[in-house]
This record gives C-alpha cells, sequence and structure tokens, in this order.
C-alpha cells in the first residue's frame, strides 16, 4: 500500500494546484482524479481576473481571449457600458487550463492517479486510507478538491453545500468581439440572475445563465427570445450545479476540502477558481503546521471563513434582491445611472473583479430608496 503525507482527491485547478504547493515544500502527495484527463468536460464560463493570473502565476498559454469592456443590456435592450483603460480578464480554455497545473504538480514531484474512483476514506491511528475502485493509499492528511460533487466530503465527517444554482451554457458560433462581455438582465430569461455572452475561440462564443431553477429552460429562452437563435442549435447544451454559500463544517481531524467543495465560490456569479486558489493557498499554510509541528487543522477553517464570509453573504443577499426585481425595476436602476454620470464615477472605483462587496454594499445604499429595499444602510 502506497503511503504518502497528502492525497488531494480531485485534479480540478484548486486540487492541482494545492498538490503543487505541498511538493514544492517537500511533502510526498498524490493526485486521484476519476476521470480520464485534467478539465475533461468541464462546464464553465472561464472568465479569471488578470489579478488571479498575476497572483498565482497561472498558464497564460491557456488564455483565448483577453476582456477589456462589458456590457449591460437591460430587459428592453438599453446598454450600460464599462471600459476601463486596460484588461482586466481573460477567458480560458479549461481543458488545457486545468490540465498545466496538472503537469506543473506532476513536475514538482505530486504523484497522479487517474481514471481513480474514491470510494470513501477511513482513518486508523491518525493514519487516513482512501479506498479507490483500483487501489488503497495511505497519508497523513486528505484534501477534498471534488467541487459540488461533495458525497465524499459527507462520508467523512464534513459538510456539503446546501444551497444551489444551476449554470447553463452552450458554446456555438456567434458574432461577437474578442474583447468584449455582454451581461444580460431580465425576469423572462434570466430570473433574479443574469446571462452571458463571452468571446472564446475564434468566431465562437460561450452563452449561458446561472439561475436558481430550470437551467436549460431559462438559456434557451435567452437564446431564442433575446439573441434571436434558432432552437435547433441547442443540442450541445450543457448544465452545471454550483453551490451557492459556504459549507457548515470544512475539516475534520486531518481531512478538509477546499474550492467548491467547500462552497469557496463567488455567490454573485458563480466564479469558483479565485476563491478556490485562495483557500488552497490557506489550506496549504495550514496543512504545513500541521504536519510539521502537530498544529490543530481546525485554524483552516477559522482564516478562510475571515478571509471570505462577507463576499458569500453579500453575493447571497444581492441574490434575494434581485429575485423580487421586476423589468420595469430594472429599467427604473437604468435610467437612473444613465441620467446619473456622477454616481458613475464614484462607483468606478470600488469595482474588483474578485471581490465585489464595496461595490455591491455602495449600489444597495444607492438604490435603497429607489427600490424600497429594507436595511438598506
Amino acid at each position: 500500500m502506497t503511503r504518502f503525507d497528502v492525497i488531494v482527491i480531485g485534479a480540478g485547478p484548486v486540487g492541482s494546484y494545492t498538490a503543487y504547493q505541498l511538493a514544492d515544500r517537500g511533502f510526498s502527495v498524490c493526485i486521484l482524479e476519476q476521470k480520464r484527463t485534467a478539465g475533461q468536460d468541464v462546464i464553465c464560463a472561464g472568465v479569471v481576473s488578470k489579478a488571479a493570473f498575476k497572483r498565482y502565476d497561472l498558464p497564460t498559454t491557456s488564455i483565448l481571449s483577453r476582456i477589456s469592456s462589458v456590457s449591460f443590456v437591460s430587459p428592453l435592450g438599453r446598454r450600460l457600458e464599462y471600459e476601463p483603460d486596460e484588461i482586466f480578464s481573460y477567458v480560458i480554455d479549461r481543458k488545457d487550463f486545468d490540465g498545466k497545473l496538472l503537469r506543473l504538480a506532476r513536475k514538482f514531484g505530486a504523484k497522479v492517479g487517474l481514471r481513480h474512483q474514491v470510494h470513501r476514506i477511513t482513518e486508523s491511528n491518525n493514519t487516513y486510507t482512501v479506498h479507490t475502485d483500483r487501489k488503497k493509499c495511505r497519508a497523513r492528511a486528505v484534501v477534498i478538491a471534488t467541487g459540488v460533487q461533495a458525497d465524499l466530503a459527507q462520508q467523512a465527517g464534513l459538510s456539503r453545500p446546501q444551497k444551489f444554482l444551476y449554470g447553463a451554457q452552450i458554446e456555438m458560433p456567434y458574432p461577437c468581439k474578442r474583447t468584449h462581455v455582454e451581461i444580460h438582465l431580465g425576469q423572462n430569461f434570466t430570473p433574479g440572475s443574469f446571462g452571458w455572452v463571452i468571446p472564446s475561440h475564434s468566431g465562437h462564443a460561450r452563452i449561458g445563465t446561472i439561475i436558481s431553477r430550470r437551467g436549460k429552460t431559462y438559456l434557451k429562452k435567452l437564446l431564442t427570445d433575446r439573441l434571436d437563435i434558432s432552437a435547433k442549435n441547442l443540442d450541445a447544451m450543457k448544465i452545471k450545479r454550483i453551490a451557492c454559500g459556504p459549507v457548515k463544517r470544512s475539516v475534520r481531524g486531518n481531512v478538509l476540502s477546499v474550492g467548491e467543495a467547500a462552497g469557496q465560490i463567488k455567490t454573485t456569479t458563480g466564479g469558483g477558481i479565485f476563491y478556490g486558489l485562495l483557500c488552497s493557498e490557506i489550506a496549504v499554510d495550514k496543512l504545513v503546521k500541521t504536519l510539521k509541528k502537530g498544529k490543530n487543522l481546525q485554524d483552516y477553517e477559522i482564516t478562510w471563513r475571515s478571509a471570505l464570509i462577507s463576499e458569500l453573504d453579500i453575493g447571497i443577499r444581492l441574490r434575494k434582491i434581485a429575485e423580487q426585481l421586476s423589468d420595469d425595476d430594472i429599467e427604473n436602476l437604468f435610467t437612473f445611472v444613465k441620467k446619473n454620470r456622477f454616481w458613475v464615477e464614484l462607483l468606478v472605483p470600488r469595482i474588483d473583479f474578485d471581490y465585489h462587496s464595496n461595490v455591491i454594499f455602495f449600489c444597495i445604499k444607492s438604490f435603497g430608496a429607489l427600490l424600497k429595499l429594507p436595511n438598506t444602510e
């Protein structure tokens, strides 16, 4: 039976990045992944901030498009433009992106086992045995980075996400500017949420929605009612369940969950890469102290929640507000912004692609009276 310091379950970006960091610090690490290749059949809008690429030294060869402007489109088709002075995010090829991070982990010494379905984790004498359909491995600690499929985390005594959103997306030929993203609002096709048109490779776009129910139904409405795309082109539509909010418990003993398995995602947009990598750094720091000095790994829970709880909570609050808005309310917001350019000048400095609480609090306070929102202070 093979023994390691740490076994990481899941070879997505967060799992591979965690394994890479631990291997770089001299620990013996194994990654177990149920798929044949990293990034296989991933459903993701694939928009990652420029700041994330710089902070985590992410693989730039996976970049398909560089985004420098956004249009917000109202139910009646009116537009608000956001055009900063520079590129602020990238659209990535997830299969290439995930594969490069997995190769990075392997380069620094992590062992990789593909097509290994993990069934359970057992503990004896402070050692964890990970049981797969092909072998058993033992380790001093286990990291669960399996995404929203968190049954394994629950079996290991951790919590699983309780609330979910449903992201539906199709990638298809569509005329759009390579540097521009469209965000579509309207209760007819994105109730309480939004849809997107994101440029991918040449002449193609990712078109999708993220809502609390009936994801495919509303994506079809977005495509046919707003974008005038025939329903016969919708065969390639895919849907994904996305955690919306943090789990109650993300660590027990020397087993922890990270990334979407722990609900570490942007509750505003459903994006999980940046927050997952941030919490991966926290997890690695705590694991190093635990494995070298015998520190309690419970501090992982406290630290990542302190870093993200305000961001996660405000996103959930925003979604509750958005569910109550009518199309007339949305049009009134567009009218207010178009007439009050001074407000935009106050808003823009608060915009941060990865941290949304500052700009959301500002908007809630600004629009509280207009929308008759409770507790706007």
